[in-house]
């Protein structure tokens, strides 16, 4: 699996890519984002306690994520870039994972009926989430 978007194939399309899955119909395909790279870099600031008027350090996270454009893959586009606190980060990253979780069993359920996931794709999510 690569950095592009193989399940944004309509199955109309030619395919190159013997790995890629086509999506049946337009509706999704259309609705669909790819994200082909993330950007954080550590941005730290000075800060008072409330509760005890207190200097503090205040660590917070540059955020960006980028897409591919559509047109030319050679062009990403950012849909996502925001300056939040590193607790926020942590929080985002919490939720996440808890939704993942819940999207894994709803899959799992799914998956026990007669059409089955594709494995490989399920071994590249599996690959990335362990090196996490």
């Amino acid at each position: 699996m690569s950095n592009e978007d193989p399940s944004a194939s309509k199955p109309d399309e030619v395919q190159s890519d013997p790995d890629a899955v086509m999506l049946y119909g337009s509706a999704l395909v259309d609705r669909l984002t790819y994200i082909s790279a993330t950007f954080s870099s550590p941005v730290m600031s000075m800060g008072r306690a409330a509760r005890d008027n207190r200097n503090v350090l205040v660590p917070l996270v540059e955020v960006k994520f980028e897409g591919p454009t559509g047109q030319d893959d050679t062009v990403s586009k950012t849909f996502f870039a925001e300056l939040v606190p590193l607790e926020n980060i942590a929080f985002v990253l919490e939720d996440i994972s808890n939704d993942l979780t819940t999207v894994c069993h709803h899959l799992s359920a799914v998956g026990a009926g007669p059409v089955k996931p594709d494995f490989k794709r399920l071994g590249e999510t599996k690959r990335l989430l362990s090196q996490g």
